[in-house]
């Protein structure tokens, strides 16, 4: 089997832009923030964007950049988008074939103490209780992260305990 992408998905917190990085040097492979992608294309931040054009402009380049960078034959990478990626058709599809998906299971609660006070800078949970508002996305996005190939807990996991998982779990799946 060719060398797949991996992309790590869940919810604002669940953990995604801290371990890809080293997940990514574990595997000899780029990793790529995309959220960072579409701030450098646009030229402005995600906040910024969300506030402006609104969120079906901010989904508009979000598509761009993944077909970008997950472009059939274009290096494999390790990806961690934003919490909303899932909630496309388009990105579940690529679920699977060149596209290892691992979501990232994080409790609301968990979630929110792990970001602190940057929770309320994120554009889905500013303005009010922000683990109530995480509560509701989880909920709506459970059955779409059931999509990807491999769930892991990270509740009660270390970002050092995260990272040996996924890096044990993708050299057995994207075939390095």
């Amino acid at each position: 089997m060719p060398e797949r992408h991996l992309v790590l998905v869940g919810l604002p917190g669940a953990g995604k832009s801290t371990v890809g990085p080293r997940v990514a040097t574990a595997l000899g492979r780029a990793f790529h923030d995309l959220d960072t992608e579409i701030e450098r294309a646009a030229g402005r931040g995600v906040a910024e964007i969300f506030a402006r054009d609104g969120e079906p402009a901010f989904r508009a380049l979000e598509r761009a950049a993944s077909a970008a960078l997950l472009a059939p034959g274009a290096r494999p990478i390790v990806l961690a988008p934003g919490g909303g990626w899932i909630e496309d058709s388009g990105h579940r599809s690529l679920l699977g074939g060149a596209v290892l998906g691992v979501h990232l299971d994080v409790s609301p609660a968990v979630a929110v103490a792990r970001m602190g006070p940057a929770a309320e800078a994120r554009p889905l949970l500013a303005g009010g209780d922000a683990v109530k508002k995480l509560s509701e996305i989880a909920n709506r996005r459970r059955a779409l992260y059931l999509q990807c190939q491999h769930t892991v807990s990270v509740d009660s996991m270390t970002a050092d305990q995260v990272v040996s998982y996924i890096v044990a779990l993708a050299s057995r799946e994207i075939g390095d």
